[in-house]
């Protein structure tokens, strides 16, 4: 079984990072099942995320979220 994230956790750990917003986004629109609930002691516990599959829908995201594309040398450009 894979460890499990809360939004903030995510938003802490991701590269290119994320803020917590966006995690929560990215849950909802990649229909990121919760795992469960982890209980802090006081207030309401913090639901919990399969980190794997929050970091392949991260991965996904970062390919064309605007400023992320890789930039290439002339070297590496396909010619048209």
């Amino acid at each position: 079984m894979s460890t499990g994230w809360t939004v903030d956790e995510a938003a802490e750990q991701l590269h290119p990072p994320l803020s917590a917003a966006e995690v929560r986004a990215l849950i909802l629109v990649c229909a990121i099942p919760a795992l469960g609930n982890r209980s802090g002691g006081r207030g309401r516990p913090a639901v919990e995320y399969d980190q794997a599959i929050i970091l392949r829908a991260h991965a996904a995201v970062v390919t064309i979220r605007p400023g992320t594309r890789p930039t290439f040398t002339e070297d590496e450009r396909i010619p048209p």
